[in-house]
Parts: C-alpha cells; sequence; structure tokens
C-alpha cells in the first residue's frame, strides 16, 4: 500500500534534515533535472545525501537516478540515441479536457483528482506495453535504492495524492510509470487493486511534501503546471511558514530556450541536459552554503 497520504515524513537524527523534491515537465524536465543535478555536483553539491527524495513524473526518474547514485550515467544517458521515447505533444483537446476537470474541482485537490481520473479512464493512449517500454529504458533496469525515494502517484477514482516507496508491493518501474500516467496523454496504471495517474496532476511539483525539514531544495521544471493549479509559490510560502529553508531552482533563460514549447520532445533531451548542466555549475556555490 501507499506510505502515506501527503508527505514523507521528517527523519529525526542529529544535524540538519534535508529533503530534494523533484517536480513534473515531461521528458525535457527528466532532462533539464538530470543535467542540473549533473552541474551541481560537478560544482561540488552532491545532493544524494539528502534525508528524503520526493519525485512527482518527470521528478520520479530523476529522483530514482538521485537516490541511486547514478545521476553521472543517466546524464550520459541524454545524449544517447539508444533509449526508447515516444514523440509526443498535447492535443487542444486533452488541454480542454483538463481545463474542464480543473474548474470541475472548484480548488479541491481531490475533486480535480477524481474529475481527471474519470477523463484518463476515458480516453484512449498508445498502448500500455509501449508505454512500459519506454519506462524501462528510462530506468536502465534501476530498482529502489531505498526508502529515502518517494514517488507521488494519483488515486484515479479517489483523488487522493500518495507515496510509493520501497515498502509497497510495487516494483519502481511501475511506480515511476503511475507518477507519469499524464491524463489523456499516458496510459493509467494498474497496481495492488488500484488506478493510478500521475502524481503532478493537481500540483506540478508538490512542494508541500518537503514539509518537515529544515532544509528543503525544490527542482521544477516547469513550476505554472496547467492554467488553474495552484502556484508553487503558495507551496513555498506554506513551506517557510512551518519553519523549512526553501530553495527553488527552475529553468533558466538558456534552459527555457532548449525546452522551447513541447516538453514531450525526444529530440530536445541533449541540448535540454547540457544547458541544466551548465546552470547547475553556476549554482552550485549557492546551494552548497545551504545544503551544508
Amino acid at each position: 500500500m501507499p506510505s502515506g497520504h501527503g508527505r514523507p515524513g521528517h527523519r529525526p537524527g542529529a544535524g540538519t534534515s534535508r529533503a530534494v523534491v523533484l517536480g513534473g515537465g515531461g521528458l525535457t524536465g527528466i532532462a533539464w533535472e538530470v543535467g542540473l543535478l549533473k552541474g551541481l555536483a560537478d560544482g561540488g553539491t552532491d545532493l544524494g545525501s539528502a534525508d528524503a527524495i520526493v519525485g512527482t513524473s518527470a521528478g520520479a526518474f530523476a529522483g530514482a537516478y538521485l537516490a541511486s547514485g547514478r545521476v553521472e550515467e543517466f546524464f550520459g544517458r541524454q545524449f544517447s540515441a539508444d533509449i526508447v521515447e515516444l514523440a509526443a505533444a498535447m492535443s487542444q483537446e486533452t488541454i480542454d479536457a483538463w481545463s474542464a476537470a480543473i474548474a470541475q474541482g472548484a480548488g479541491d485537490p481531490k475533486a480535480i483528482g477524481r474529475a481527471l481520473g474519470r477523463m484518463a479512464l476515458g480516453t484512449a493512449t498508445v498502448p500500455a506495453e509501449a508505454r512500459a517500454a519506454v519506462v524501462r529504458s528510462r530506468l536502465g533496469g534501476l530498482e529502489w535504492p531505498d526508502s529515502r525515494l518517494k514517488l507521488t502517484a494519483i488515486d484515479a477514482e479517489t483523488g487522493e495524492l500518495c507515496l510509493l516507496d520501497s515498502g509497497c508491493a510495487i516494483s519502481l518501474t511501475t511506480a515511476a510509470a503511475a507518477s507519469g500516467a499524464l491524463p489523456g496523454l499516458w496510459p493509467v496504471i494498474e497496481a495492488n487493486g488500484r488506478r493510478w495517474i500521475d502524481g503532478g496532476s493537481v500540483s506540478p511539483v508538490n512542494a508541500r511534501l518537503g514539509e518537515g525539514y529544515d532544509v528543503v531544495l525544490v527542482l521544477a521544471p516547469a513550476p505554472e503546471g496547467m492554467p488553474g493549479m495552484p502556484g508553487l509559490d503558495q507551496d513555498v510560502a506554506h513551506l517557510r511558514a512551518t519553519g523549512s529553508q526553501v530553495l527553488v531552482l527552475v529553468p533558466d533563460r538558456p534552459s527555457k530556450q532548449a525546452i522551447g514549447d513541447n516538453p514531450f520532445d525526444p529530440a530536445k533531451r541533449a541540448a535540454v541536459a547540457a544547458a541544466a548542466r551548465k546552470q547547475g555549475r553556476l549554482a552550485a556555490a549557492g546551494i552548497a552554503t545551504a545544503w551544508r
């Protein structure tokens, strides 16, 4: 079963507690996050020592790389043509369906989740096996590294945001697929008797899941999300109000230019990863001061 219903929970111990929260942003979001992690490491700031690593959608994959200590390897994969990916784009019909679901929810996250779940369950997408092949290729055989890694997913029927981790009877591959099951674009994932959609369906970052940690570093490749979603600023304000020091990284101008208009374009991976690595190198010193 899912390990929680809203946050990973503070792990008590000596010293400063630290969490990394990695948001969604499509295929280019993965490239940006892994490039940023690589650049930060180049600059002497290795986030792999975090007490909690929480990933949503694209962040589920980048979080798995980070928690497994294999950021450099998967950064290199962004430049490989051997990775299995499916070129895609959200149609105007899908965007309109999202907008309608968000409006139906009237600001209630679970209601929005349920509306998006109904939309997802009623929409034909690519075959489930084709999508599964993409997820397996992205993970390159990774399994759950440890309990620090938690991936978000939303129950398509209840709208509940849950955390999947190594304590669940779900493989990392299935959990990552669930976290990235974007309604209207990718298939709903069935596991443990439940049906799951993208953990970023209601909030593109889920930054509030860093609550309870002294320092929270948020990586947000697409901080705005869909129109009508709660803003990242609200989550950051909440974290600060509850006592966390919050650091936020979003794509800089070169990274935004590399990402372009379609976050699901596989041809953008290399350019985005390279731009993000440069951004990470520039940001490393400032992040290190708080991270230590």
